[in-house]
């Protein structure tokens, strides 16, 4: 089932919080500000129904969103290093929006854009399809794209997010979400206590200024390794280059083809949580850099309340041989897909 209520204003354009709901009382709520996972309510081991994402105290906290909370990011993700890129003969620039990179598409990209929306009823399926027009040369990228984002959420408690695009001239185009993740239900522990696996192993190294380098480095014997269930606290605070670089985790993996690339997992709570999908990568960040948010639940936000899993391609791949390039040519069909599964131990 869904529902429709009444969010904010912004630019004269009125902005909805949706909410899809299944027979288990898991429920998603979504605004088409941003295409923005607002919450996600799932179930622990004795049926009690807690928000597994952080969320904002205030709905319109989300027009600005510095941390990103939920949001569809495009049209690219992460960083592209100077905010350069050479495509097709000729060299773009791109606004430095994060120090001297450019970041999640730009000061105001999908993240900050209203969306249409449809709603529909399938057979054990709730679906609410997002779609955005982004004109030629918005945030200094070529080509008019034209973007579908679609929430689907089914009677077995997956959350399914596909990302549909097409462009009529060769751009770049690399769509995510951004939300952070807290099995414990209202985020009543950290996340460092809760239990992480990553099907992957390497990861890619970053520079000084967060930027990869190209330098693919295997997981083993390095706190990046999460072959095997293990905390994410047990290394994060490691005497280690990349975590001190980046004040904790927030590196690409290069994942393993095939379903369950993450799982997640709360002993206490017993929720469980895993991650297919058809992206060549996962950008792990676990929330470093908090500022004050005002959170729901009469809460702060601090650091590791949370840890998002980015899919996508390689962050800064167009500006490195041996990463995606994330180009997508005229008359190609860009089609890439998440999907959050879970359960209870």
């Amino acid at each position: 089932m869904y529902s429709i209520s009444k969010g904010f204003s912004i630019e004269d354009k009125e902005v909805v919080l949706i909410s899809l709901k299944n027979k288990n009382n898991m429920e998603v709520k979504l605004l088409n500000y941003g295409a923005t996972i607002v919450e996600l309510l799932v179930p622990d081991r004795n049926g009690v129904i807690e928000n597994v994402v952080l969320t904002f105290d205030n709905l319109q906290d989300y027009m600005e969103n510095p941390p990103y909370f939920g949001a569809t990011l495009g049209r690219t993700s992460g960083r592209i290093g100077d905010g350069r890129f050479y495509l097709k003969g000729k060299t773009y620039q791109l606004k430095k929006n994060f120090q001297e990179n450019h970041g999640h598409g730009g000061e105001k990209g999908f993240s900050h854009k209203v969306w249409q929306y449809n709603l529909a009823e399938e057979k054990g399926k709730t679906i609410a399809k997002f779609s955005y027009n982004s004109r030629g040369m918005e945030e200094n990228y070529p080509g008019n794209l034209e973007v579908e984002v679609t929430y689907t959420l089914t009677e077995d408690n997956q959350l399914s997010i596909e990302y549909l695009a097409d462009t009529d001239e060769t751009t770049l185009c690399n769509l995510t979400n951004h939300a952070y993740f807290n099995l414990s239900g209202n985020y009543n522990r950290k996340v460092t206590e809760q239990q992480l696996k990553i099907n992957s192993h390497k990861f890619i190294e970053l520079n000084k200024n967060m930027i990869p380098t190209g330098r693919i480095i295997d997981v083993e014997d390095t706190p990046m390794d999460f072959r095997e269930l293990k905390l994410i606290g047990q290394d994060i605070e490691a005497d280690d280059p990349q975590l001190l670089l980046a004040n904790g985790y927030d590196h690409p993996w290069l994942v393993e083809k095939g379903d369950n690339q993450v799982e997640m997992m709360d002993e206490v709570s017993g929720r469980k949580m895993t991650i297919s999908t058809t992206y060549p990568s996962i950008v792990i960040y676990s929330y470093n850099y908090p500022n004050n948010e005002k959170l729901k639940y009469d809460k702060i936000g601090s650091k590791y309340d949370g840890i998002c899993f980015e899919a996508q391609y390689e962050p800064d791949g167009i500006n490195h041989t041996n990463l995606s390039s994330a180009i997508l040519e005229r008359g190609e069909k860009y089609l890439e897909k998440i999907i959050l599964a879970f359960s209870t131990i």
